[in-house]
């Protein structure tokens, strides 16, 4: 299971709120594939395993697993559509099984000391789960997905890159509702509803727009109840310091007032 991280707390400059233009998905991957094949074959000699056998957790084998998922699902976009319902029964588990690979890719990239490739990893991941939630398809692999949303997120360098996120964050949270909205791993706080409802919360902060961080605020309101007072006392401990916007930390300060009197 892929680890999640929560993105930071923290605002960004910018101005803008229309989403930046997004390099199609076989065209990033490329970049990633290049890289891990070139380095795995400086490594280990020929497109083989080292061992003498190629098995599918090999980084070549898991490069031709993903890109052989975006070239049918680019086929299945040319003939169907690229938004709808396909008539596959088996394509979400096509996409979990890409979701599955390019995520083990991860680990070698540390391997072959790759890691200016990452963040091209990570938006191709979240490809593969935008492909999946464009044709309304479920996803078990859903750690792979909310991890990529929060890089995405972290990576951030202005209102329209910050504004994007949250948009995505929110399509993924109506998407991936019906398989983690019963959040029954109460335990893990690494669980993926958790960390995908607070990650929305905190984007939206970041964002410095009071029409995003209500809208956050009223969904992590209803989704994780239990954890608002935890929450909004350490986002009100962060806003409280010098430099951060009034009209943030009134909209903060308002949910922290309210849940702390609840509790």
């Amino acid at each position: 299971m892929a680890e999640i991280k929560p993105i930071r707390l923290a605002l960004k400059d910018a101005s803008v709120l229309n989403p930046p233009d997004e390099t199609p998905l076989s065209a990033r991957f490329a970049n990633v594939a290049a890289a891990i094949n070139n380095a795995y074959r400086e490594r280990f000699g020929a497109a083989s395993s080292h061992s003498g056998k190629l098995g599918t957790h090999d980084a070549i084998a898991l490069v031709a697993a993903v890109s052989e998922f975006i070239e049918v699902s680019e086929r299945l976009d040319f003939e169907y559509g690229a938004d709808g319902a396909l008539p596959l029964e088996d394509a979400g588990e096509a996409a979990d099984e890409a979701l599955r690979a390019a995520t083990e890719l991860d680990s070698w990239l540390d391997r072959f000391d790759l890691g200016n490739a990452r963040a091209e990893l990570h938006a191709v991941i979240l490809g593969i789960g935008l492909w999946a939630m464009r044709h309304d398809l479920p996803l078990q692999t859903t750690e792979a997905v909310v991890n990529a949303l929060a890089v995405r997120s972290n990576e951030a360098q202005s209102k329209q890159e910050t504004a994007a996120a949250f948009a995505l964050m929110q399509g993924f949270i109506v998407h991936l509702a019906p398989q983690l909205k019963a959040d029954l791993e109460r335990s893990n706080p690494e669980r993926p509803w958790r960390m995908l409802n607070l990650n929305f919360a905190i984007t939206a902060i970041r964002s410095g727009d009071a029409a995003l961080m209500r809208y956050a605020f009223d969904t992590l309101n209803k989704h994780l109840p239990d954890e608002c007072a935890g929450f909004y006392e350490e986002a009100y401990t962060v806003a409280s310091q010098p430099g951060f916007p009034n009209d943030t930390r009134a909209l903060i300060e308002a949910e922290h007032t309210k849940w702390t009197r609840l509790h």
